[in-house]
C-alpha cells in the first residue's frame, strides 16, 4: 500500500471523499466522520438549494443531527451556484472545525468543486450547459450595456478591454457569473490554498455494470420517496422551471412533465439514462487526481481500507505524498 499524503503538521488535514453518484460516499463519509471525531462539509452543488432534498439525496435532519454538515441549505433555487464562492466557504470553515477538535471530510459528486478547492480556477473552465445558459442571458444585449455591467462589477479587468470588444467582455461576464468572483480576480488565480490544507483523496468506485445497476435502483426509489411529488410542489411554490436548481440533473425532466401536463414517471427511463451519463463523467474528472486512492466500493474490505487510510493519515506527521 502506497503511504498516504502528508504535510508539515502546520496544515489542516482534510479527508475528501469523492466519487460517482451512487457509490456511497455519504453513507461511508458518515462511518469515517463518526469514527474519527469529524464534521462533514458538503462538495454537492445541488444540495446547497433549500427545498431540493429527495432528488439530491441531501442527508436527513436526523444525520445532520448526529454529524454536523455543513453547506447544505445556502442557496436560494433562483441563485447559481459558485464553485469559487464554495471554495471560499470551506476555507473560511477548516479552521472553524479544527479548533473544535475535529476532523473536516469534504463529501460529494460536484468535480468542479472539488477542483476550485484543491487547484484554483485558474485558468477558467466553464462547462459548456452552463456556458450557453449564461450566453442565453446575452442575447438581444448591446454591448455598451454589457460593458457597463462589466465596469461596475469588476472595473479592473473592465480598464483592460474596449468597450466594443464584445467578445471579451462576455468572457468576462461568464466568469463572474459562474465563479461569482470579479474575472480579473479569477484569471489571476493559478493555484488553491496548498499552505490551508491537505487532503486525503478516497474516490469511491465500483465496476460499470454494479454502478448501472445501482442508479437505476437508486432513482427508482427516490422516486418512489416522492421526488416527482417536491418538484411539483417547489413550482407550486413559485420556483420557476427555468430556475438555476431546476437544472440539477432529473429535476429539469421533472419539471418539463409537470408543465406538459405529462405523468412524472413517463421521465423515469431518461432520468436513469442521463443519471448514468453524468456518472460516467465524473469518474473522468475524478481520474485527474493523480494522488487519490481509487476503493471500489463492491469489494467487502473498502470500508476497512478507508479507515486504515484515514487512520495513518491523521497520525502522520512527515513524510511526501504520492499517487496510489
Amino acid at each position: 500500500m502506497v503511504p498516504p499524503p502528508v504535510s508539515p503538521p502546520a496544515a489542516v488535514r482534510c479527508v475528501a471523499v469523492m466519487g460517482a453518484t451512487a457509490t456511497g460516499k455519504s453513507a461511508l463519509a458518515m462511518q469515517l466522520a463518526a469514527e474519527f471525531r469529524g464534521e462533514i462539509i458538503s462538495m454537492d452543488s445541488r444540495q446547497v438549494y433549500r427545498g431540493f432534498d429527495i432528488g439530491t439525496a441531501k442527508p436527513t435532519p436526523a444525520e445532520r443531527e448526529r454529524i454536523p454538515h455543513h453547506l447544505v441549505d445556502t442557496l436560494e433555487p433562483h441563485l447559481v451556484s459558485s464553485a469559487g464562492r464554495h471554495a471560499d466557504a470551506v476555507r473560511a470553515l477548516l479552521p472553524e472545525i479544527v479548533a473544535r477538535g475535529h476532523v473536516p471530510f469534504l463529501v460529494g459528486g460536484t468535480g468542479l468543486y472539488f477542483r476550485a478547492l484543491f487547484h484554483g480556477l485558474g485558468p477558467v473552465a466553464i462547462p459548456r450547459e452552463e456556458q450557453q445558459r449564461i450566453r442565453a442571458g446575452f442575447a438581444g444585449r448591446a454591448t455598451e450595456d454589457m460593458y457597463a455591467e462589466l465596469q461596475a462589477r469588476d472595473p479592473e479587468r473592465a480598464s483592460a478591454l474596449s468597450r466594443n470588444d464584445r467578445v471579451r467582455i462576455a468572457r468576462a461576464l461568464e466568469i463572474i457569473a459562474f465563479t461569482g468572483r470579479p474575472a480579473s480576480e479569477a484569471l489571476r488565480q493559478s493555484n488553491g490554498n496548498p499552505e490551508v490544507a491537505v487532503y486525503l483523496k478516497l474516490v469511491l468506485t465500483m465496476p460499470r455494470g454494479a454502478l448501472r445497476f445501482r442508479i437505476a435502483e437508486r432513482t427508482h426509489a427516490l422516486f418512489s420517496a416522492g421526488w416527482p411529488e417536491e418538484v411539483d410542489r417547489l413550482m407550486r411554490a413559485g420556483v420557476a422551471p427555468d430556475a438555476p436548481a431546476m437544472r440539477s440533473l432529473g429535476y429539469g425532466e421533472l419539471a418539463a412533465a409537470i408543465v406538459a401536463g405529462a405523468d412524472p414517471i413517463s421521465r423515469l427511463d431518461e432520468v436513469i439514462t442521463r443519471t448514468r451519463q453524468y456518472a460516467k463523467r465524473q469518474e473522468t474528472f475524478f481520474r485527474r487526481e493523480r494522488d487519490a486512492f481509487w476503493l471500489d466500493v463492491s469489494n467487502a474490505g473498502a470500508p476497512s481500507r478507508a479507515r486504515g487510510l484515514v487512520a495513518a493519515f491523521l497520525a502522520a506527521q512527515s513524510g511526501a505524498s504520492g499517487p496510489q
